[in-house]
């Protein structure tokens, strides 16, 4: 007997463990969706004014797609991969603002 009541323990245990993971993956999404959101608003800001807008368009692009992703499901590993290309099309188009503003063509 003490050998079932063991087993409905630790079956207890581990639908609360799964439950507070889900409770704490979901906030996290919200979480990162609603930064997202506010970087997708800066960066459709930057796509309307910058002279290099086609940079900002596709980084916009980019970031729907992350939000999309997320809301469908959390996967840390690809999030990271995704913030990791975000940061590199950032970093391309200051680059190309750069050149701009010294006056080379943007190409």
């Amino acid at each position: 007997m003490a050998r079932k009541k063991r087993l409905i323990y630790v079956e207890q245990l581990l639908k609360k463990i799964v439950k507070i993971h889900e409770l704490k993956t979901q906030d996290l999404r919200v979480r990162l969706i609603a930064d997202l959101e506010r970087l997708f608003q800066i960066a459709k800001q930057m796509a309307e004014t910058a002279e290099n807008s086609e940079d900002w368009v596709r980084i916009c692009a980019f970031i729907a797609q992350t939000i999309n992703s997320l809301a469908k499901s959390y996967d840390e590993t690809r999030f990271n991969e995704q913030m990791k290309e975000l940061e590199m099309l950032i970093e391309q188009a200051k680059k190309r603002a750069g050149k701009a503003q010294a006056g080379t063509p943007v190409a």
